[in-house]
C-alpha cells in the first residue's frame, strides 16, 4: 500500500517537504505544488525554484505538477521538468478556487472533455516521462468526470488520482463515496482514492469499501496529523512523545521563514496559516489558535507557542 502527500498551494513547498521527509514517517510520494504554464516563448527558470533538484532532499519521492489547459504549454514545460530527472509529471484537473476554475483550469476544465483530448494528445506524445492526472468527480457536477473518464481511457496514463468531491464545492460538504465507486469502476487506469482521511478509522473505512486500491493520497489530514502517515503503515499504533517532533517540525519551519520573509508580519501570518492545520488536534477549543492569530509580534508569537510546546500535552490524549 502506498500513501502519497497532497499538493496545498503556498503549504507543502520543499522546504515544508524535506522537513516532513526528515522527521515522520508513511510518505511514499510527495506532489509539488502546481507550476502554472506559459505559452511565453521564454520560461522563467524561477518557476521550477520549488522542484529544482538542488532544492529536494530526494526527487525521486517527488512529483511535479502543472496547471495547464495547452497542450503544447504542457509539453514544453514537461521536458524542462523531465530533463531535471523526473519520471513522472502529474496534471492538475482538480483545483477547485475560482481563481483557477474561471480561466477553465484546474476542475474548471473539467466540463470540456475536448479540451482535455486536446492537451493529452500533445503531452502524450512524450514518452519521457509518466502522465498521472490528479482530478475532481466534475466541477458543477459529477456527470462531468464520467466523460472525462472516458477521455482519459483513450491515453497511455499511469494514474489517476481521484478527489471524492466536485469543484463547487471546494473542501466543504463531504465525499461523495457513490460518485467516486462509479467513476473508478469505468477507469482504466490505476486508481488512487483521495478525500477527507484525517484519522486511521477515516482510512480503514475507504480501504474496507474500496479493498482493490492500494493507494491513497492524503492532504488537510497530514498536516493537521504529521503521524498520521507512520500510523496508517503501521495498522494503528504509535510512538510516545511525539510532541518533540511537532515542537522540531515548527522550530524549522519558523527558522525558514524567518531567513527568507521580509518583517515580522510576513512571518506571523505564515505561522499562522501553518497552525490552522496543526492547532486541530493541540487545541480542540480552539483557544490557542485563537491567540496566536491575536499575536502582533514575533516575541508575543514565540511566549504562546512554547507554552505549549514544552507542555506535558498528550497528542493521542
Amino acid at each position: 500500500m502506498k500513501l502519497f502527500l497532497a499538493p496545498l498551494q503556498g503549504l507543502t513547498n520543499y522546504y515544508y517537504r524535506n522537513i516532513y521527509q526528515d522527521l515522520f514517517e508513511g510518505i511514499d510520494l510527495y506532489y509539488a505544488p502546481f507550476i502554472t504554464t506559459s505559452t511565453s516563448f521564454k520560461i522563467g527558470q524561477s518557476a521550477f525554484k520549488d522542484i529544482l533538484p538542488e532544492n529536494n532532499n530526494n526527487i525521486d519521492i517527488v512529483v511535479p505538477q502543472l496547471l495547464s489547459n495547452d497542450g503544447e504549454g504542457f509539453r514544453k514545460y514537461a521536458k524542462i521538468i523531465s530533463e531535471m530527472g523526473y519520471k513522472e509529471i502529474n496534471w492538475n484537473l482538480g483545483c477547485p478556487y475560482p481563481t483557477v476554475t474561471k480561466k477553465k483550469r484546474g476542475s474548471g476544465l473539467l466540463p470540456y472533455p475536448d479540451m482535455i483530448r486536446k492537451v493529452l494528445d500533445e503531452a502524450c506524445k512524450d514518452t519521457n516521462y509518466n502522465l498521472t492526472v490528479k482530478m475532481r468527480l466534475g466541477l458543477h457536477d459529477p456527470e462531468e468526470g464520467f466523460e472525462v473518464m472516458e477521455v482519459l481511457n483513450d491515453y497511455p496514463i499511469s494514474g489517476v488520482m481521484l478527489h471524492a468531491r466536485i469543484g463547487k464545492q471546494k473542501y466543504e460538504g463531504t465525499v461523495d463515496l457513490d460518485a467516486f465507486e462509479e467513476q473508478y469502476k469505468i477507469c482504466k487506469h490505476d486508481m488512487t482514492y483521495n478525500g477527507d482521511i484525517y484519522s486511521y478509522e477515516d482510512y480503514v473505512k475507504i480501504q474496507s469499501r474500496f479493498p482493490n486500491i492500494d493507494k491513497f493520497m492524503i492532504g488537510r489530514g497530514a498536516l493537521m496529523d504529521p503521524f498520521l502517515p507512520s500510523l496508517i503503515k503501521n495498522n494503528g499504533f504509535y510512538i510516545p512523545n511525539e510532541m518533540d517532533k511537532i515542537k522540531e517540525l515548527h522550530d524549522r519551519v519558523f527558522s525558514h521563514y524567518e531567513n527568507v520573509l521580509s518583517g515580522e508580519k510576513h512571518l506571523l501570518d505564515r505561522m499562522k496559516e501553518f497552525w490552522t492545520y496543526l492547532s486541530v488536534h493541540i487545541d480542540p477549543s480552539g483557544k490557542f489558535l485563537k491567540s496566536i492569530k491575536k499575536s502582533k509580534n514575533k516575541d508575543t508569537y514565540l511566549n504562546i507557542v512554547n507554552k505549549v510546546l514544552n507542555s506535558s500535552f498528550n497528542w493521542r490524549k
